[in-house]
């Protein structure tokens, strides 16, 4: 463990008219935390903590795809284009652009404009990229790397995948010709990793800001795709992002390169029970068994900090038929997962995107991915929890692989059974009750609760506060300056919310913002209060506005702010009590006293 101690002196200056006041640089501060459990554990960017979207498209169909994703009323904050980037017309058959440093510039004619536009909407730009050239069709990039001593080794190729296939199967049969000589590069080299990203630096000037590294997940690879979107990305003030595969695990150091996905899941229920025939190449991994790579401690995926999944799967089996249900059970999953992304292999004719399912699949997935939005304060916390404290944000249940904790406070149990509309929840230590309809349950206890098609079970602690902000469409353009406190009354409870500017390294070196709550209940009345802020990040805003939501709840006598009486909104169909403040200062000890009974 490290001790980061850090003391800056200076002039605290505030502004008596601006509505959203900000921390100055010279403000006297200490860091709010001293010791950092889990050094390794790096967070992507605040943006990956939204929806993320990848595609098979080349330029005009990324804009009109992204255009039909707003128009649908979804968030959206990245969109990669896979490996099609490279050579699009002939859907990635290759060998020839892969890779020659170049891409695909007929079917992506002005990239730069591609990028703007993304950036114009505040989404992140990312492409696919691997680990090795092929000789055939990149002779020259070949040569030049050869050359130089940049190969590790150079092997005869003969899979099939992007050499010569006809189909995005890395393992399938057939396809490849006599071979193609393939150079991997030495990412072990210094020297070849500082050409590689000279060679690979156009694409960041011209505005991409993240990769989607396949094929490999070795250490020095993934830090060299994790460092060019950290050096070159215009849209970063240094802290990278990409993919990888979620294999690769064995040194901690993997960590410190967010984010990982659980490879090319297949769209069918389990594998025990298959309902659909898969190619051989495709990973044994349904959806069930994607659950169990969070929640299975047995499994060492369980122990990545930032692992998300293809919702809906990415190989749709051999076959043309839909499955809507099993959709609509995996976006609700995902949705509750810490990365959420939607992506499929490009046979799937809906790329995974919920309109093209049905109007049902649309207005669920709609509904979800708003909620997870909203939900942005609580996840991010919980993300930034996993480095402080060393707890996982998804927590697993002893002895329990179909339902989890995200964060202390929610119990997530998918559905993952075919036409279930029910299913049984283990219920751990302490009372809970249903998100969804208010329905108490008590720990320690099994009980079997309604799941109809359109809810995922999904309960939160008695005794827990949950913040919330308004939605926006991409988590940059939203802000924490308005929150929604939903508090459950219970057991006595707390929650440290952290803030930092989404975008830097600052927070590395102890420069993040913690405000602590807690909420007790006392006799015949609930006590909240709301600590003064500690730390601060660049840029933090000095004051909020918040708002007080207490669901199943009894008519308070008064509520008392600070000891002075104020008002507050009852609902008596909802049983739900509203208050809300307006503008107060972060840095002012707020005390409000719910009086239930006098």
């Amino acid at each position: 463990m490290r001790s980061i101690i850090y003391c800056l002196a200076g002039i605290f200056f505030l502004t008596q008219s601006c509505a959203r006041k900000t921390q100055t640089a010279g403000y006297s501060w200490s860091p709010p935390v001293q010791e950092i459990r889990d050094t390794n554990v790096v967070l992507p960017p605040a943006w990956a903590f939204g929806v993320l979207y990848g595609g098979y498209t080349n330029q005009h169909e990324t804009i009109k795809t992204i255009e039909e994703i707003q128009k649908h009323d979804y968030p959206i904050d990245a969109y990669w284009i896979d490996s099609w980037f490279w050579s699009y017309a002939d859907k990635g058959v290759g060998p020839h652009k892969y890779i020659d440093f170049i891409a695909d510039t007929t079917d992506y004619p002005d990239r730069k404009a591609m990028w703007d536009f993304m950036e114009k909407n505040h989404i992140k730009g990312g492409f696919w990229i691997w680990d090795c050239i092929q000789k055939h069709g990149n002779e020259q990039v070949f040569a030049d790397f050869k050359k130089r001593g940049f190969f590790r080794d150079v092997y005869l190729n003969t899979n099939p995948w992007h050499n010569k296939s006809t189909s995005t199967a890395m393992y399938q049969e057939g396809g490849a010709e006599a071979g193609t000589p393939t150079g991997n590069i030495d990412f072990d080299s210094p020297e070849a990793v500082a050409y590689f990203k000279m060679k690979m630096k156009h694409f960041f000037d011209e505005g991409a800001d993240f990769i989607k590294l396949d094929r490999t997940t070795h250490l020095a690879t993934c830090r060299t795709m994790f460092e060019m979107s950290q050096e070159f990305g215009k849209e970063t003030k240094g802290r990278g992002f990409m993919l990888s595969h979620m294999v690769g695990i064995e040194n901690e150091e993997y960590k410190r390169y967010p984010t990982k996905w659980t490879s090319d899941t297949r769209s069918d229920w389990t594998i025990e029970r298959p309902l659909k025939d898969f190619n051989s190449w495709v990973p044994a991994v349904a959806f069930k068994e994607n659950i169990e790579l969070y929640t299975n401690i047995e499994k060492k995926s369980s122990e990545i900090p930032f692992l998300t999944n293809d919702t809906g799967g990415f190989d749709m089996g051999i076959t043309d038929e839909l499955d809507e249900e099993l959709y609509i059970r995996w976006m609700q999953f995902s949705i509750f997962t810490p990365v959420t992304s939607v992506f499929s292999q490009p046979e799937n004719p809906t790329g995974n995107l919920a309109w093209r399912y049905s109007e049902r699949a649309d207005t669920l997935f709609r509904f979800y991915s708003h909620l997870r939005m909203k939900l942005f304060p609580y996840l991010y916390s919980y993300a930034h929890g996993h480095r402080i404290w060393g707890i996982h944000m998804l927590r697993k249940l002893p002895g329990q692989w179909d339902s989890y904790l995200l964060g202390e406070e929610l119990l997530v149990a998918p559905v993952y059974q075919q036409g279930a509309t029910t299913r049984e929840v283990f219920f751990p230590e302490g009372d809970w009750v249903d998100f969804w309809t208010g329905e108490h349950y008590k720990g320690g206890s099994r009980c079997q609760v309604m799941a109809p098609i359109d809810r995922i079970p999904l309960f939160v602690r008695k005794g827990a506060i949950i913040p919330m902000r308004d939605y926006t469409s991409s988590i940059e353009q939203g802000s924490n300056d308005r929150l929604y406190l939903h508090l459950y009354q219970g057991e006595n409870c707390s929650f440290k919310l952290i803030e930092d500017d989404g975008i830097s390294n600052d927070y590395l070196e102890g420069k993040f913002a913690l405000t602590e709550m807690e909420m007790k209940n006392e006799d015949g009345k609930i006590m909240v209060n709301i600590f003064p802020v500690k730390g601060y990040y660049e840029g933090m805003p000095l004051t909020r506005q918040l708002k007080l939501i207490f669901p199943h709840s009894e008519k308070p006598q008064k509520v008392l702010l600070n000891s002075k009486e104020t008002r507050f909104s009852y609902s008596e169909d909802e049983k739900q009590i509203v208050l809300e403040t307006k503008e107060v200062s972060k840095r002012e000890p707020l005390v409000f006293e719910i009086i239930m009974a006098e």
